[in-house]
C-alpha cells in the first residue's frame, strides 16, 4: 500500500510539474488571441475581394470575342511556345537540383573514405607496438 501511494504521488507531482510547465496566463494570451482574430477577419476580407475580383475577370473573358482564325492560331502557338518554355526552365531547375545533390554525395563519399583511411591507421598504430606514441 505504501509503495502504491508513493507510486500515485510521484505520477500526480509528475502531471503537475506538466500542467504548470504547458500552462499559458490568460494575460499573456489576450494579445495573442487578438492578433488570431485580426488575422482571420482579415483574411475573411481579402477572400470576399478576391472572389469579387475573380467574378469582374470571368465577366470580362466571357465578354472577349475571338477575332479570328489567325488570332486562335497565333494564341495557340504561344500557348505551346509557353508550355514548352516552362518544361525547358523546370528541366533545368531538376537538372541543377541533381547536381547540387550529385556534388553534395561526392562530397559526403570523401569525408566517409577520409573517416575509414584515419580508422585504419589508427588501427595499425593500435597493433603495431613501434609507431605507437603512447608506449614510446
Amino acid at each position: 500500500m505504501k509503495k502504491f501511494l508513493i507510486a500515485g504521488g510521484a505520477i500526480f507531482i509528475i502531471f503537475l510539474l506538466v500542467s504548470n510547465a504547458t500552462a499559458v496566463q490568460q494575460i499573456n494570451s489576450e494579445p495573442i488571441i487578438k492578433n488570431v482574430i485580426d488575422k482571420k477577419q482579415q483574411i475573411t476580407l481579402l477572400e470576399e475581394k478576391l472572389e469579387v475580383y475573380i467574378e469582374k475577370l470571368d465577366l470580362i473573358i466571357s465578354n472577349v470575342k475571338p477575332k479570328g482564325l489567325i488570332d486562335i492560331i497565333l494564341a495557340i502557338i504561344k500557348a505551346i511556345i509557353d508550355f514548352l518554355i516552362n518544361i525547358i526552365n523546370k528541366l533545368i531547375d531538376f537538372i541543377d537540383e541533381i547536381k547540387h545533390l550529385l556534388s553534395g554525395l561526392i562530397d559526403a563519399i570523401k569525408a566517409l573514405i577520409n573517416k575509414i583511411i584515419d580508422f585504419i591507421e589508427w588501427l595499425q598504430d593500435l597493433f603495431n607496438p613501434e609507431s605507437n606514441p603512447v608506449i614510446q
